[in-house]
C-alpha cells in the first residue's frame, strides 16, 4: 500500500523547540520507513501530547502507522481527524484511507462513500479513482452473486416443492392401488368362499345316506307294534303276530316265485 509521509514544518518562536520538534519528526519518519510502526506511533503521539504539535499531517501519518500495525480502530480515529483539514490533498488521502479500511472489512457500500468523498476533495487523486472503480466492480459482482444465489435458492425451493408434490402424488397413487388391490383380494376371497360353500353343500347332498331297506322294515315293524299296542295286545302276543305275518309274507312270496316257474298247461286257458 502506498503511503505519503508529509514533511512537517513548524514555525515557533523558540529555536530550541523548533530543533526538538523537527528532530522528533525526522525520527518518526525514519521509524515508519524502517517499518517500526510501533516506534513511529510513540514518536507521533509524543509530538502531539508532549510538544503540543497539532497538525493535520501528524494525524494523517499517525493513521498510517496504526493502519500498518493492524489497529484499524485507532487508524480510523486519526484519519477522521485528518479529514477536517483545509488541505484538500491531505483531506482526500484521509478519506481514501477510510475507504480502504471499509473495503478490507467488506463494507463495500461504506467504502464507496468514502472514496467518492476522496475524489470530490481532490479530483486529481488517481489512486482514489482506481480504488473507487475497484470497489464498484466488487459491489456489482457481489450483487450478481447474491442475485444468482437468490435464483438458485428459488429454483431449489421450487424443485423441492415439485419433488414433494410428486412424492405426495406417488403416495396417493400407491394408497389408491393398495386399496384397489385390497378390494380385489376381498372380492376374490368372497368368491372363493362362495365356491367353497357351494361345493360343501353339493358334497353334503351327495353324502346324504339313502335309507336302508332294513331300516324301512324296522320302521314298519315299529308302526305295526304301535298299532297293536293301541289295540291292547301285549308285546309277546304282538311279537307272535308279527312273526306270523312275516312267515306268511315269506310263504306268499315263495308261492309266487314257484307259480312263475311252473310251465303253463297249453290245454288250459290262461285264466
Amino acid at each position: 500500500m502506498k503511503f505519503v509521509i508529509l514533511l512537517l514544518l513548524i514555525w515557533v518562536n523558540d529555536p530550541n523547540d523548533i530543533a526538538l520538534i523537527n528532530a522528533y519528526k525526522a525520527d518518526a519518519e525514519q521509524s515508519f520507513l524502517a517499518e517500526d510502526f510501533s516506534q513511529a506511533v510513540s514518536q507521533y503521539k509524543f509530538l502531539m501530547d508532549s510538544l503540543n504539535v497539532n497538525e493535520d499531517a501528524i494525524h494523517l501519518n499517525l493513521g498510517h502507522a496504526y493502519h500498518q500495525m493492524g489497529d484499524t480502530a485507532q487508524a480510523r480515529t486519526a484519519y477522521n481527524q485528518a479529514t477536517l483539514s483545509s488541505n484538500t490533498a491531505l483531506k482526500s488521502i484521509a478519506y481514501q484511507q477510510l475507504g480502504v479500511i471499509s473495503k478490507s472489512n467488506e463494507n463495500l457500500k461504506e467504502s464507496l462513500t468514502y472514496l467518492k468523498a476522496s475524489i470530490k476533495a481532490n479530483p486529481a487523486n488517481s489512486d482514489a479513482k482506481y480504488d473507487f472503480e475497484l470497489v464498484k466492480k466488487l459491489m456489482q459482482e457481489s450483487q450478481d452473486q447474491e442475485n444468482k444465489e437468490d435464483q438458485e435458492d428459488k429454483e431449489d425451493q421450487e424443485n423441492k416443492e415439485d419433488q414433494e408434490n410428486k412424492e405426495d402424488q406417488e403416495d396417493q397413487n400407491q394408497e389408491s392401488d393398495s386399496e384397489n388391490e385390497e378390494q380385489k383380494d376381498q372380492e376374490s376371497d368372497e368368491k372363493e368362499q362362495d365356491q367353497k360353500d357351494d361345493s360343501s353343500e353339493e358334497e353334503n347332498q351327495d353324502e346324504s345316506p339313502s335309507k336302508d331297506p332294513a331300516d324301512e322294515k324296522s320302521e314298519a315293524d315299529k308302526s305295526t307294534q304301535e298299532k297293536l299296542a293301541e289295540m291292547n295286545i301285549s308285546p309277546e302276543k304282538a311279537e307272535m303276530i308279527l312273526e306270523a305275518m312275516r312267515n306268511g309274507e315269506i310263504q306268499y312270496i315263495q308261492q309266487q316265485k314257484r307259480k312263475a316257474t311252473e310251465k303253463q298247461d297249453k290245454g288250459k286257458p290262461d285264466w
